[in-house]
């Protein structure tokens, strides 16, 4: 095959088109960083909560599947970073000096939109990507295995005629949690006073030691007091995991049109990621999918009865789920900020 033969002028106006090219700010930088195998360190996950609390147990079901699909050269690294709503853990997502991808957040979307409903985190919604989410929790109404109710409805009628207000624990103020009862209350007219916690667990333990009427919790991360509560009623339109709890969807005992409550739990990265690195940016997305339909996934969901409540969620349903909640807590954020008056 004939070899193409460049002269000295073409030479010259290729080589300073290319010099020119290197001369524009962050070319090279850029890419280099794609040229090069990603990831090519330890990944960080962050959590914004304690360790085995709900959102630690179900990152260690994802992550070991997501660390082959993605091609992680070590173990996930996990970070723990608690405290305002997971905002502690955000920001040391989005105050990283190298937004790489090599740093992911683990959470619950509601906390997101709490955390731009309620607080200034100093950086916007659109600074954080959403890599997708790997399962929705409902929310329910638990109350002690003893309690004389079985339905919500009973439960509801009963705090009307009652000369006291029926105690509800939350997992924290101006929470998921505290949002759905403050939707049940508003929309049935029940009688009902929020009783806040410093965490989901604590205000779980709290239904099931009877110190509270009930919870509002979510169903999964509630599983651990399974034995000593039962759910009167689920916020959504059926019941995933029958075989466990078996409530009975809120509207149609009710009558009333509650919207669905769920916390969907997601993976987040830095919207840098996105934005300068592409296709690192799309290798997290598609390999965070393709992770949850490994066995290695499905094999650690079924020994933590999470497979009933495995969904998967693209970035964009991600995005759409913040927005809507948003609306809902514009909504209700009068009467929520009522209770936080009574608390204080």
């Amino acid at each position: 095959m004939e070899r193409r033969r460049f002269d000295r002028r073409e030479f010259l106006r290729l080589g300073g088109a290319s010099a020119g090219a290197l001369l524009v700010p962050g070319f090279v930088s850029k890419v280099f960083a794609q040229s090069q195998p990603f990831p090519s360190r330890q990944m960080d996950v962050i959590i914004g909560f304690s360790p085995g609390g709900g959102t630690d147990r179900s990152a260690r079901v994802v992550t070991p599947a997501w660390e082959m699909t993605l091609g992680a050269p070590r173990p996930f690294n996990y970070v723990y970073a608690p405290g305002a709503g997971t905002l502690v853990a955000l920001r040391r997502m989005m105050s990283d000096p190298r937004p790489d991808g090599h740093a992911v957040h683990f959470t619950p979307i509601p906390h997101t939109a709490w955390i731009f409903a309620l607080q200034n985190p100093g950086f916007s919604l659109d600074s954080i990507a959403w890599v997708g989410a790997y399962f929705d929790d409902p929310n329910v109404l638990l109350v002690h295995k003893d309690a004389k109710w079985d339905r919500i409805d009973q439960f509801i009628d009963d705090s009307m005629s009652s000369d006291r207000p029926l105690t509800v624990s939350v997992s924290s103020p101006m929470s998921a949690a505290h949002a759905a009862t403050v939707v049940l209350r508003e929309l049935t007219g029940a009688n009902l006073k929020v009783v806040p916690f410093q965490g989901g667990s604590e205000a779980r333990n709290a239904v099931a030691g009877g110190h509270v009427d009930a919870c509002m919790a979510p169903y999964w991360s509630a599983l651990h007091v399974f034995e000593l509560t039962k759910a009167i009623g689920i916020f959504t339109d059926s019941n995933p995991a029958p075989h466990l709890w078996q409530p009975e969807p809120a509207n149609e005992l009710l009558g009333v049109n509650l919207p669905s409550l769920v916390e969907p739990y997601a993976v987040q990265v830095h919207g840098a990621v996105r934005d300068r690195y592409p296709d690192r940016y799309e290798k997290l997305v598609n390999t965070l999918r393709d992770a949850m339909e490994t066995p290695e996934f499905r094999r650690l969901a079924d020994q933590q009865d999470l497979t009933p409540f495995v969904k998967y969620r693209s970035p964009e349903s991600c995005e759409q789920f913040v927005r809507d909640y948003l609306r809902l807590l514009a909504a209700f954020r009068p009467a929520m900020e009522r209770d936080l008056a009574e608390m204080m």
